[in-house]
């Protein structure tokens, strides 16, 4: 970085760009927004602009700027309603489905049952590129073990170094995808796999990437009292439920009177716990249920123009479309010509030559 850096700063002397304050105010905060300055920080690989633009993308979907007031609200409570069904389908999967393995490594198999799909996929990935790589010791003294680790073939001339405590066993890389993603990289791996670990050590397990996350306790905004996300983990229940269910099912399709009796026993059960929970049963087969908004007279506010708003950009296709043509000559629109040949000039041209004497 400092050899790019070292290029940029030739590149501004000889665009005489040296006196510029702002390209000088920029270079001497770097250690504020390039990203190799910050690996030390997490930030599980997420930008300071991904959250709101990944928000705005979705919403974009369900509401529209021509949507009324109450459209809006609609709109907006059935994308939340969509968040929170894929949401519950990812959780149903981590929790019935296992992940496809690739290696036979212990560590694997023993990730896959406490990691989501999701984050385990991405372990598997730092695993599996483990093994095109070589470890070898570098320097020790009484405190560290320094390793160098280097590609087999075609990595370059890149070498990752390899630092670890005698003391806490810490293992550290230069490269910090542990520090900054959460998931221990493949040069950790390959050192770990070097000692013939079968587990990965718990400090390298981050709770945030586990499937149990939900049901953990977690701390409220201010950071001092102890809330739990759920009283009952909603997720424990319902994989209870569903395994008891999937069980009488299966005990009951053997015979027609019992699958008769289990159909009965359903729909009677479905309408008591409608009268519980107090949901009314707005369709059949529906996982998520919108509220039907009815009209009660709110009037739509008016239009407002943002303080600072510029025009609007055009897009391609709008920059391409062009206007129809006008004759300066005859004065209509749309037509194919123009002033010089304009068929009312020329006619009136033809008639001052035929007034012309002949000489």
């Amino acid at each position: 970085m400092k050899h790019i850096f070292s290029a940029h700063m030739t590149s501004s002397q000889r665009a005489n760009l040296v006196a510029n304050d702002w390209l000088q105010n920029i270079y001497t905060i770097r250690d504020r927004w390039v990203p190799a300055y910050m690996k030390h920080i997490f930030s599980a690989h997420m930008t300071s602009s991904q959250r709101a633009e990944s928000t705005h993308s979705f919403f974009k979907k369900y509401v529209s700027p021509e949507n009324s007031l109450l459209d809006f609200v609609t709109r907006f409570e059935r994308a939340l309603a969509h968040l929170r069904h894929n949401e519950m389908k990812k959780d149903h999967k981590d929790l019935n489905e296992k992940p496809r393995l690739k290696t036979l490594y212990p560590m694997e198999s023993s990730i896959s049952e406490l990691y989501t799909h999701e984050m385990f996929y991405q372990f598997q990935e730092q695993l599996f590129q483990s093994m095109a790589y070589k470890v070898m010791m570098r320097s020790e003294d009484d405190y560290y073990c320094v390793y160098n680790i280097e590609r087999l073939k075609g990595g370059g001339l890149r070498v990752r170094e390899i630092v670890v405590e005698k003391s806490s066993n810490h293992v550290s890389c230069s490269c910090k995808m542990f520090e900054c993603d959460g998931i221990p990289c493949r040069h950790m791996l390959a050192y770990f796999i070097r000692l013939q670990m079968e587990n990965l050590p718990s400090e390298y397990i981050l709770s945030r990437w586990m499937k149990s996350a939900k049901t953990m306790r977690v701390r409220d905004y201010l950071g001092s009292n102890m809330n739990e996300v759920c009283n009952i983990p909603l997720l424990e229940r319902r994989f209870k439920l569903f395994k008891l269910a999937s069980n009488v099912i299966d005990d009951a399709i053997v015979s027609e009177e019992a699958t008769q009796f289990v159909e009965d026993v359903f729909c009677s059960t479905q309408k008591k716990v409608l009268d519980i929970t107090g949901v009314d049963e707005v369709g059949e087969g529906s996982a998520i249920q919108v509220p039907r908004v009815h009209d009660h007279g709110i009037k739509e506010p008016l239009p407002v123009r943002a303080k600072g708003c510029g025009k609007r950009m055009k897009g391609g296709k709008e920059k391409t479309v062009k206007k129809a043509r006008r004759c300066h000559g005859c004065g209509l629109t749309g037509q194919s010509h123009y002033k010089r040949n304009c068929p009312a000039l020329v006619n009136v041209y033809v008639f001052h030559l035929w007034l012309l004497p002949f000489n």
